[in-house]
């Protein structure tokens, strides 16, 4: 499909396809049931900011869930798939961009934007990891304080995009749009 991003899953080493799948289990067996008793997300700074993705699967038309580190954006959030091309809610954006977010107890109609413009995924990419806790330093180092080349090697292995809410997200006034430079 022309996509920058890491192969598809069955192309990926063996090592990424085990953390895949540990990641995979860690969200649907522990995650999610523990966002659902708790009644929505929670940030945390080891957690950092999460939201549960809710697509619908392109081949089963199954709703599907997965929890996402995020960043707020003037008109919603920006996602970062960290397993690129290959990742399943990817695929489901593109076949159907219509999902919805639950950002804390809140459940957020809204439509999927891929970020395909330069400067706009180096600036999501960047507010994501920043956003992420512990996860933002998956790549070995701080993403506070990366350089751009850093980033840059992450928006070629990655993909982003924007999840724009069809009514205006809650955010405090005081948050800046930090995925769009704002």
């Amino acid at each position: 499909d022309g996509a920058v991003g890491w192969p598809h899953r069955r192309d990926m080493s063996v090592g990424m396809r085990l953390l895949h799948w540990i990641l995979r289990v860690a969200s649907d067996r522990i995650m999610l049931p523990c966002f659902e008793r708790l009644g929505g997300t929670r940030d945390t700074v080891l957690g950092g900011r999460l939201c549960v993705l809710r697509t619908v699967g392109r081949r089963t038309g199954l709703p599907r869930e997965i929890p996402l580190s995020y960043a707020p954006t003037t008109r919603g959030v920006a996602l970062l798939a960290g397993f690129g091309r290959g990742t399943g809610w990817v695929y489901n954006l593109r076949a159907r961009p219509r999902a919805e977010v639950l950002v804390g107890d809140r459940p957020y109609q809204a439509t999927a934007v891929e970020i395909v413009e330069r400067q706009q995924a180096r600036r999501a990419t960047r507010a994501v990891l920043r956003s992420a806790g512990a996860a933002g330093f998956f790549y070995g180092w701080d993403p506070r304080r990366a350089s751009d080349e850093r980033i840059d090697a992450v928006v070629e292995q990655t993909l982003c995009f924007h999840l724009v809410f069809d009514q205006p997200p809650p955010w405090q006034p005081a948050q800046r749009d930090t995925a769009n430079g704002r």
